[in-house]
């Protein structure tokens, strides 16, 4: 039947086999460490490359939009204006 196990073999990680053995860990001391240095100016650099290289995915719509816009409110002014209710009467007429 293999793996036969007789009684309890250990909790989660030691399984009743040889210690590990020459494995070392390396630490920093957390007031050595500087969890913050250049964050700021990394942030804003990051920032301004960040918005300047998708400026023209959002300028170049938002400027086409806002033509748009605009000449559709100055046509629909003109349209509901007497003069636009005149041209558009001799269009349909």
């Amino acid at each position: 039947m293999g793996g036969e196990h007789h009684g309890y073999i250990g909790w989660w990680g030691d399984l009743g086999g040889p210690k590990q053995r020459g494995i070392v860990t390396y630490s920093l001391s957390p007031y050595a460490q500087k969890p913050f240095a250049g964050a700021l100016h990394a942030a804003f650099f990051n920032t301004a490359r960040r918005v300047s290289s998708q400026a023209f995915y959002v300028i170049v719509p938002a400027a086409i939009f806002g033509y748009i816009i605009t000449s559709a409110k100055e046509r629909n002014e003109y349209l509901y204006s007497k003069a636009g209710r005149h041209e558009l009467a001799a269009l349909t007429a």
